[in-house]
């Protein structure tokens, strides 16, 4: 039984999701289609990075994951079909699948499209399920499309650093409020050398890596490595992000003495 996933920014009060979730079912009866989540936020593209990145390895090899963020953006929208690490990935090509995966992509082809590309509206459902079904049932990523050299790799997300500072972006906040940065614990160590710091987001200083939430007393904001071995920032017990205006996109800036 082929499991397909979905992670897009189309909401589930509409017919949107229902529809794509139709598609799949009718061209691959009994495919177990998981919605990780439909509640990114509008063209957060960063955002659907950070959830694909930590939640696409949790499946089985062979699992297909739709993304549909953002997917009509620019004059000329491509779209871009994925085989990587044993899994396969379907979306547009507006740098989210280089932002999820921070390395080069073994297999990409675009997608070919028999139609009038301007007459597309609803790339989800007429693209991305239609190429994920074929998929599921045996068809080759070559028949898909060309192979592609060219697909969109942004560094903007990416940190800068030199000998005494990191500067980073919040890349994703969650239901929490709590802010993620494009910093991992192996660039801090690095920079760090065990020197003393100083985290500066939006004028407040954090001056320790805590191991949790709890080691700080309610109400503080607290530095930790999160699950996702990603720089988080977060208020014990309050949300960080709607406390001092946090939002991605928003700089970080680590000073080391």
């Amino acid at each position: 039984m082929p499991i397909i996933t979905l992670i897009t920014d189309m909401g589930t009060a509409g017919y949107y999701a229902g529809s794509v979730k139709a598609a799949l079912l009718s061209g691959t009866p009994g495919a177990n289609v998981v919605d990780i989540t439909h509640h990114i936020k509008p063209f957060h593209v960063s955002s659907a990075a950070f959830i694909l990145k930590n939640a696409y390895s949790q499946f089985p090899k062979g699992t297909i994951h739709i993304v549909s963020v953002d997917s009509l953006a620019g004059k000329n929208p491509r779209f871009l079909a994925i085989d990587f690490e044993g899994h396969y990935f379907v979306g547009p090509d507006n740098g989210l699948f280089s932002l999820a995966f921070d390395t080069e992509l073994t297999k990409v082809v675009q997608i070919g499209i028999a139609s009038d590309l301007t007459a597309i509206t609803f790339p989800a459902r007429d693209v991305f399920a239609k190429v994920a079904c074929y998929i599921a049932n045996g068809g080759s990523l070559d028949a898909v499309g060309k192979d592609c050299a060219d697909y969109q790799r942004p560094t903007a997300w990416k940190p800068t650093y030199d000998a005494n500072s990191i500067t980073a972006v919040v890349v994703y906040v969650d239901e929490y409020g709590n802010c993620i940065c494009n910093i991992d614990r192996n660039l801090f160590v690095q920079v760090a050398k065990g020197r003393a710091f100083v985290i500066d987001v939006k004028g407040y200083g954090i001056e320790i890596i805590s191991p949790s939430y709890s080691q700080s007393p309610k109400g503080e904001i607290v530095a930790m490595f999160s699950s996702s071995g990603m720089l988080e920032l977060a208020i014990n017990h309050g949300n960080l992000g709607e406390l001092i205006g946090v939002k991605e996109g928003d700089m970080v800036k680590i000073a080391f003495a």
